[in-house]
């Protein structure tokens, strides 16, 4: 089964991505929205998981509006794939279930 989960909080102040990438599994997709966008920096506490996680499969996004907003573009993991607002929506119909972490 395919499971979106978004996550909007900052991993630097908050462990709620950490909990996501806990119960990550292949086929499942992340994407980062509002401050949940500062995971994908390459400073992230959560780097080496969302490498790992990658690495087996799960796909990562950041929101490129949030990324934007909050001049971070020039500092992502590589693995973090930035989506536009037609790309979430298309995440959430592709997906069988969404799930949000806030």
């Amino acid at each position: 089964m395919s499971l979106l989960h978004t996550v909007n909080k900052s991993p630097f102040s908050k462990d709620t991505l950490l909990n996501c990438l806990a119960i990550c599994q292949a086929k499942h997709s992340v994407l980062l929205i509002e401050d949940g966008v500062y995971g994908a920096l390459k400073s992230s506490p959560c780097r080496e998981q969302i490498e790992q996680l990658s690495a087996m499969g799960v796909r990562f996004f950041a929101l490129s509006a949030d990324v934007s907003a909050r001049g971070i573009d020039e500092n992502l993991i590589a693995d973090v794939t930035l989506a536009s607002d037609q790309d979430f929506v298309n995440l959430v119909v592709k997906n069988n279930v969404t799930q949000s972490w806030y």
